[in-house]
């Protein structure tokens, strides 16, 4: 028996999009996306940890470069001034980001 062929590209972008759109309490609807696809259950699952494990990465990276540049901005502040008053704006700043970023895990740690 010869393995299936590979879903093309377009397909399986396309069954991410409608698992996006069918999202309800945070959770695709897999069997309503499979049946419109033609796709398995199994497969969209997988495709939908790896995509989400994607955007994770995407994510973490853009919260590194934003760290980073609040942390050297902290920096910079510091020399110029001995008021450290000023740099708390900066700081609850970078408190909001991590903030999200632990909401963003939470949601994630659903999904794989």
């Amino acid at each position: 028996m010869p393995f299936p062929q590979a879903h093309p590209i377009d397909k399986r972008r396309n069954a991410l999009d409608e698992l996006v759109k069918s999202i309800k309490d945070g959770k695709p609807a897999f069997a309503a996306v499979s049946r419109k696809t033609g796709i398995s259950k199994s497969t969209l699952k997988r495709w939908w940890i790896h995509y989400q494990l994607e955007q994770h990465e995407q994510l973490k990276t853009k919260l590194e470069k934003a760290i980073t540049t609040i942390l050297e901005r902290m920096e910079k502040l510091a020399e110029e001034t001995n008021n450290l008053k000023e740099l708390a704006p900066v700081a609850k700043m970078l408190s909001e980001l991590l903030h999200q970023f632990g909401e963003n895990e939470e949601e994630n740690e659903k999904w794989g």
